[in-house]
């Protein structure tokens, strides 16, 4: 049965255009030519994997082209072998692995500990361009035992390795950028993926095709889908345009109003599904050049009582999203949900901006990169508890830079952490003690540092849980609602959706 998704909006010309034009016969995927065609609005810029900041390069077509060493089970969870067929530790700083040795590479050379360790040597070399350090700065380097075993050393104790290693680190072939660091020509972008890069045009599109010669008895399965083409579309009205022409087959992060009227089309399907992706208010207590009324607890309370989460969640996000208890996602290891909470109270609200000796003259700045509908909403309920806002509409780079420099109060984002199952990551995003982190609260860096610093699991949830409940209680960071990602497909594709919006198009298949 199909979600019931509320409308929040107005459908745009192009949309109504293309739902005119679709009617109810709308021609299907061309199924003779077996290729599979998806849109999404972040660029894929490079072609490696390591450069990129997007979801789409790193997680989707890095899984397509690339293999990890293992794979996380997205059902049960489990770590089972990729590329590696064991791996154990054999000190709390090194793991040893054993590869296959069935694999070979697009150009049909055979995978070997050079490959490994090359990849991993080079991620963490000095000068390595790398989008998400903070996905790799935890490896110290790697040396090769044998033909095909090596072993993977790491800074410090990290708990998380292997969500990182089974989702963020894909194994590349030795030397491919070179002596001199000069990247690859599509040619040469080799992998051992099911899929092959046949063409690739930086920010616009990008073509894999299926090798035909992946290696039995891995946990992707074999795909069927003989290609797959990604087109970076920015505009959300022309993705639905595109999808309701035949286009394209599939889009997601549809808006529910959008959605609504896309699943009343026969051909089409439409899913709203949670995802570990959670919008949330950062706030800024650092010291900057005039006084900042964000240092007061109360201020930051106030703002957290203010806002209406159900409401938005109901009238605005739509199906599939829930309000988080904490600052993570729930099924992220040691994700203490037992923590102060906030439900919408403009009394409490106003109460304690009285006492904090702004009844009515507060204004503060709000900076978003993402729905502007969403932003005006939030900035009308602290419009009503007497909070004056302005909203900076930015891109998500400029965002980043003004928060790094201390230059904004309330930055209204989101993050779904690459899907790492693993509270540091949603900690280590906001409260490390560097320039993004806007708390700068000494404990709960330590708290976090120490956390990532053991194997101890209970030692590890006790120190989550304390950073946690003070995070709350103190108001860093307050998270709005758990993102539902609405996708939108044609009918005769047989999709599953997953949490952690990693959508394994190796699994999916024409019906």
């Amino acid at each position: 049965m199909k979600p019931v998704l509320k409308a929040c909006g107005r459908w745009t010309a192009a949309v109504a255009l293309g739902l005119a034009m679709l009617g109810t016969t709308a021609a299907l995927a061309d199924k003779s030519s077996n290729t599979f065609n998806w849109a999404s609005r972040y660029p894929i810029d490079v072609l490696d994997p390591y450069a990129n900041t997007s979801r789409e390069a790193i997680i989707i077509n890095g899984q397509l082209v690339w293999d990890t060493l293992i794979w996380r089970d997205p059902d049960s969870g489990d770590y089972k072998p990729l590329l590696a067929t064991e791996w154990r530790w054999l000190d709390d700083t090194t793991l040893e692995f054993k590869l296959r040795t069935d694999v070979k590479w697009h150009n049909g050379q055979p995978l070997t500990a050079d490959d490994a360790v090359y990849t991993l040597n080079r991620i963490v070399a000095p000068g390595a361009k790398i989008g998400i350090p903070r996905n790799v700065n935890w490896i110290k380097g790697a040396e090769k035992t044998g033909a095909d075993t090596f072993k993977l050393f790491l800074k410090a104790p990290f708990p998380a390795a292997m969500e990182y290693l089974s989702s963020v680190i894909p194994i590349m072939p030795n030397n491919l950028y070179g002596a001199d660091g000069t990247p690859p020509t599509v040619e040469k972008a080799v992998g051992t993926g099911p899929y092959r890069i046949v063409s690739f045009t930086p920010s616009v599109s990008t073509e894999v095709e299926l090798t035909g010669n992946y290696f039995a008895g891995s946990p992707k399965g074999q795909p069927t889908i003989k290609r797959i083409v990604n087109r970076t579309i920015p505009d959300n009205s022309t993705q639905i345009a595109e999808l309701l022409s035949g286009g394209t087959d599939w889009i997601w992060n549809v808006a529910p109003d959008q959605a609504k009227a896309i699943e009343k089309k026969e051909n089409l399907s439409v899913i709203s599904a949670e995802t570990m992706r959670l919008s949330v208010i950062q706030f800024n207590t650092r010291d900057t050049e005039t006084t900042n009324p964000l240092k007061d607890k109360r201020v930051r309370q106030a703002i957290a009582y203010a806002i209406d989460r159900d409401r938005l969640i109901k009238s605005m996000v739509g199906a599939g999203a829930e309000i988080p208890l904490a600052a993570c996602y729930k099924t992220q290891f040691g994700c203490e949900q037992n923590v102060k909470q906030y439900p919408f109270s403009a009394d409490t609200a106003k109460k304690l901006l009285a006492e904090a000796g702004h009844a009515d003259d507060l204004t503060l700045d709000i900076m978003a990169f993402r729905s502007r509908d969403w932003s005006a909403a939030v900035a009308g309920m602290l419009n009503r508890v007497g909070i004056k806002t302005t909203i900076n509409y930015v891109s998500y780079p400029a965002g980043q830079e003004r928060h790094a420099k201390n230059q904004d109060q309330l930055y209204f984002q989101d993050n779904g952490w690459f899907s790492i199952n693993d509270a540091s990551a949603a900690l280590d995003s906001f409260f490390v003690g560097d320039s993004m982190d806007s708390t700068q609260d000494k404990e709960i860096t330590e708290w976090d540092r120490a956390a990532n610093s053991t194997t101890d699991a209970a030692k590890r949830k006790e120190l989550f849980s304390k950073s946690l409940k003070k995070i709350a209680e103190e108001m860093y960071l307050l998270p709005l609602w758990s993102h539902p990602n609405v996708h939108a497909f044609r009918t005769d594709l047989d999709f599953k959706p997953y949490p952690d919006e990693n959508p394994r198009f190796y699994f999916a298949k024409w019906k």
